[in-house]
């Protein structure tokens, strides 16, 4: 009995705890080493791994020992333990681990009054993820009683199943299902399916007018009446393959000057500038058309909810991004190099789709945006500064 209530509790705290990998493991101990190892004992074993963050976690965890042959001394062993785990990056979907700390095995129904006691162990482990949350795991590991009429050593071999209940509980509450979290959310309850902006509250929107069904709007569109059929570029007029502007070449004697105009700061002068008043900080083609830009969108360590200081920036980026209405965008995310590299690419990647649900709910079709994760690939800023890892936390827009 005293071993189901110990078990009992301990799913039941584990799956309260926030941020941790939550471990059910069979497998066979060896008690009586003398005449060689023999793995004759089932064993049952529940642990949790916080994600504290740092390169060794901690574990906590309990076993049981069950010893059901008439002839052993004690009935079963119970087992408590505390130990640190490291995970070696490999880049390869198997990532070796080892572990080591220490604990106290309660020695149940003994028979020849085996003392229970303390103990110190160590081990060494494979794991293999099956999906983004669940690991298929091995484990072998060795325990060292200290003192005691007990056995000097265990070795025990376990296989189990490792679940990630991290992610879930850190995704906040969006009850109108308009994108913004209910924490940060000032119209509750907003219509689904409803345009809002960064605040949640629903955002008017103009319908244009596209006379000629070219996808270009006639407010931007600069070659209007443009026949059905022909392809435009975003200015709304006919491409022509091959289209080279004319080189004007300035005679040496000329001192004459003319002044360069560049509205929208992109670099390419107004001149040649087909894509007039592009958004501040993107990186723009010869003809000045936008081609990638980093947005302004911050995140906080080990988390992938946009911070709410950010949401303008989204909101703002939505906004230009309905002058393009043939252009299809890659959302690209990015980590700094804290944690494990594995979690970070998932982390990454779940940054680039909280922008991309975000910029549909500010009215860009899904079907044209596409979210990736580089993890911690392709820094901007040195990773050994609070102030460079923040910068490193970032976003990638590449227009197409």
């Amino acid at each position: 009995m005293l071993k189901k209530i110990a078990l009992l509790l301990f799913i039941t705290s584990s799956l309260f705890c926030e941020e941790n990998y939550l471990s059910f493991k069979f497998g066979q101990t060896s008690i009586d080493n003398d005449g060689g190892m023999e793995f004759n004992n089932n064993s049952y074993e529940m642990d949790v791994v916080i994600d504290t963050g740092y390169t060794i976690l901690p574990r906590v965890g309990v076993a049981y020992v069950d010893i059901d042959e008439k002839d052993e001394s004690v009935s079963g062993l119970l087992q408590f333990n505390l130990e640190g785990i490291y995970d070696f990056d490999i880049q390869s979907s198997l990532t070796p681990y080892i572990f080591g700390g220490g604990g106290y095995e309660n020695v149940t129904n003994s028979r020849k009054n085996f003392d229970s006691n303390i103990f110190i162990d160590g081990g060494l482990g494979l794991k293999y993820p099956l999906n983004n949350s669940i690991n298929l795991l091995s484990e072998f590991k060795t325990l060292y009683m200290l003192g005691g009429t007990d056995q000097d050593a265990e070795f025990a071999w376990y296989v189990g199943l490792s679940i990630d209940f991290g992610y879930a509980q850190d995704i906040p509450k969006d009850s109108d299902g308009d994108g913004v979290f209910d924490y940060s959310d000032s119209c509750a309850n907003t219509p689904y399916g409803t345009s809002v902006d960064a605040r949640g509250c629903p955002q008017s929107r103009v319908v244009e007018v596209d006379s000629d069904g070219d996808s270009v709007p006639d407010s931007i569109d600069q070659c209007p009446n443009t026949p059905i059929g022909l392809g435009v570029d975003v200015r709304g007029c006919a491409v022509v393959a091959h289209q080279i502007e004319p080189q004007v070449i300035e005679k040496p004697k000329v001192q004459k000057r003319n002044k360069v105009y560049d509205n929208d700061k992109d670099g390419v002068k107004d001149s040649l500038d087909q894509c007039p008043n592009t958004l501040k900080g993107f990186s723009v083609n010869s003809v000045g058309c936008p081609i990638k830009k980093t947005l302004e969108v911050r995140f906080d360590p080990n988390s992938y909810m946009v911070t709410f200081d950010s949401k303008p920036k989204i909101s703002e980026f939505a906004n230009f991004m309905r002058r393009y209405p043939n252009a299809k965008i890659t959302i690209i995310g990015y980590t700094d190099t804290s944690g494990h590299r594995a979690q970070n690419k998932i982390l990454s990647l779940k940054r680039a789709q909280s922008v991309k649900s975000l910029l549909v709910k500010y009215g860009i079709s899904g079907s044209k945006i596409t979210a990736i994760g580089k993890g911690d690939l392709n820094p901007i800023a040195p990773n050994d500064t609070v102030e460079g890892r923040e910068k490193n936390r970032r976003i990638e827009a590449v227009l197409k």
